[in-house]
């Protein structure tokens, strides 16, 4: 407002004053005046509260609907601004993704990697991560972190890609319209055969990520994240093409234990620790513990003795299990009392165990085999002594020896020495005959079907082109691996042990050849099967992505250095985008606690 320029408060005062300077000369309508000026005052008092009402609304419904989540900025990287709604819904995400990974790891390896309880809030628990004074940081702290580091990383890959050009194509607008419609189709409840009442798109994305997340916000976040992953992988893909196979070649030969594997044999005779009987002493105990291990080691060294050589050493191991399982049953029958009282212990006629039986119910080349093992896994998994005379350059195939562990007796058998882990590259179409979720099998109906499916695929193959291209096509259009149903069913770089058993042993049969095609089973379902070939060796695939992780972290971390790219933080706006962010967390806990 200019300085000359009068106030309406100043012009109402002026006018007032002539209202009532005319007034006064007018006595006869005083009266009426002063009525008049009353109701221009409580008009004025009216308006002033009902503007101050509809300014509190609009703060509400402005803030319910997020425009000022998406206004407020957060997070500064350079001149890219992440606003409150986009920190608030990319901590979300990062904390569904520790909930998710937690879950996998407790489902594949029985514990708790991460020793996060995604049962309690993140406030509630310590990561094991630590703060520069050596004190844990609470799991909360840890996620306010990552999604910091996340945009900080994401956006310097984001300018690199526009200044590189990297744009999105028909296909990538294509996709993203896709999975948008998937949504939408959620939120109008198509999904959920008309149960659910029917939603817009944008109020599904603000229940689901928070008061600020809407279609065009959430469609612009995909678009700069698919081109950041477009130029990610091209950033890559440059790097690893300054590893042509000649180079590393040439550097595996400087250390080829460190990628070369041996084929072993190996079967174990456990130590059983003796305890203490009535009135023992420590040296009694002591010397009866020895005498029972020399017992067990010649046991041992009789076992390595017979096997004369790999064949010799799956029957013997064979044999060596019936009877300890014969051993363990005639135990068990010494401690079962007479219950009955005839004198006679209750499974006598049982205690004796067919060695035969034991015989065929015992895997001895699945039990024994320890194939494809490198140095550093003999070492970490079974054995630092064992691993060191596997790889002994004096070492040739044949060769065997016992080994004492802490807790047993192994004995060894080379079955080949050091040598390069081969690759090679397969297509597959699976037809699963398990539940993707639970891993149940299925029905019998059910996998009469898969077979029938695959069976189908398989003669519609042969029946064209029986080309790698056609095949590829069929793989995309009807596999259920989700890992390989987008790349035509490929799997590149495959070493042995890689795959489940009956896939690994028809690619590795030593009979394959470029073009080969079958339809195998597997406890995973029915694969139509074809070998690509392309053999290659193990240790290329490793060093090429050791040094192109290597060698990308480099690039990108000096690129983050760079002052253009400069980190500002908005304490007061980040902690708004963390309260709303745990909304939606603790909504996410009550859920899983029930």
């Amino acid at each position: 407002m200019a300085k000359n320029e009068k106030s309406k408060a100043e012009i109402y005062r002026e006018e007032r004053k002539a209202r009532i300077a005319k007034a006064a000369k007018k006595n006869s309508k005083k009266t009426a005046k002063n009525s008049q000026i009353k109701k221009v005052v409580g008009k004025a008092v009216f308006a002033v509260i009902c503007a101050a009402a509809v300014l509190l609304i609009s703060f509400k419904f402005l803030g319910d609907f997020g425009v000022i989540a998406r206004a407020q900025t957060a997070l500064s990287v350079g001149e890219y601004k992440i606003s409150v709604a986009e920190y608030s819904y990319m901590y979300y995400k990062q904390y569904e993704r520790l909930v998710n990974q937690t879950y996998q790891y407790m489902q594949q390896y029985g514990y708790n990697v991460f020793g996060f309880d995604y049962s309690k809030s993140p406030e509630e628990q310590d990561s094991p991560y630590k703060d520069e004074d050596e004190k844990p940081i609470k799991w909360s702290d840890q996620l306010t972190k990552q999604t910091t580091s996340y945009f900080n990383e994401f956006y310097v890959l984001y300018d690199s890609a526009v200044k590189a050009g990297v744009e999105m194509d028909a296909d990538d607008a294509a996709a993203i319209d896709e999975q948008l419609q998937v949504l939408r189709d959620q939120a109008s409840g198509k999904d959920s055969d008309g149960q659910a009442p029917s939603m817009t798109l944008n109020s599904y994305l603000r229940v689901q990520y928070g008061g600020g997340i809407n279609e065009r916000l959430f469609r612009k976040m995909l678009e700069r994240e698919l081109v950041t992953q477009k130029y990610s992988e091209q950033k890559q893909t440059e790097i690893e093409d300054k590893y042509p196979d000649e180079v590393l070649d040439e550097e595996y030969k400087e250390n080829p234990g460190d990628h070369d594997a041996v084929d072993l044999r190996i079967y174990g005779f456990s130590i059983e620790t003796l305890t203490a009987e009535e009135d023992e002493t420590d040296e009694q105990l002591a010397a009866r513990q020895k005498a029972a291990d020399a017992e067990l080691k010649a046991k041992a060294d009789a076992f390595i003795e017979a096997a004369t050589d790999e064949a010799a050493f799956m029957a013997k191991a064979a044999e060596q299990y019936a009877i300890e399982k014969e051993a363990e049953k005639a135990k068990a029958d010494e401690a079962d009392h007479d219950h009955d009282g005839d004198g006679v212990p209750d499974h006598e006629a049982d205690a004796h165990v067919d060695a035969e039986a034991a015989e065929d119910e015992f895997d001895a080349d699945a039990a024994t085999k320890a194939f494809y093992r490198t140095k550093s896994s003999l070492t970490s998994n079974i054995s630092e002594d064992i691993a060191a005379w596997a790889f002994d350059s004096a070492r040739k195939a044949g060769d065997k020896s016992v080994f004492e562990t802490e807790s047993a007796y192994l004995v060894v058998y080379l079955a080949k020495k050091q040598y390069p882990v081969p690759t090679v590259a397969v297509r597959h179409i699976l037809f699963m005959t398990v539940d993707h979720e639970t891993g149940e099998p299925l029905s019998d109906e059910q996998i009469a079907v898969q077979k029938q499916k695959s069976e189908d695929i398989y003669e519609e193959w042969k029946a064209g082109a029986k080309t790698e291209d056609s095949f590829a096509e069929l793989a995309n259009l009807n596999s259920e691996d989700g890992g390989s149903s987008a790349t035509g069913g490929l799997y590149e770089g495959v070493a042995p042990g890689d795959m489940v058993g009956e896939f690994n042993d028809w690619i590795f049969d030593a009979k394959r050849k470029a073009g080969d095609s079958d339809i195998i089973e597997s406890d995973y379902g029915y694969h139509i099967m074809y070998f690509v070939g392309n053999p290659s060796f193990k240790y290329r695939t490793d060093l090429r992505t050791s040094h192109t992780q290597d060698d990308y972290s480099a690039w990108l971390e000096e690129e983050m250095g760079k002052d253009e790219y400069k980190l500002t933080e908005n304490a007061a706006n980040l902690d708004r985008a963390y309260k709303k962010a745990y909304v939606l967390v603790n909504s996410l806990v009550r859920r899983i606690q029930g």
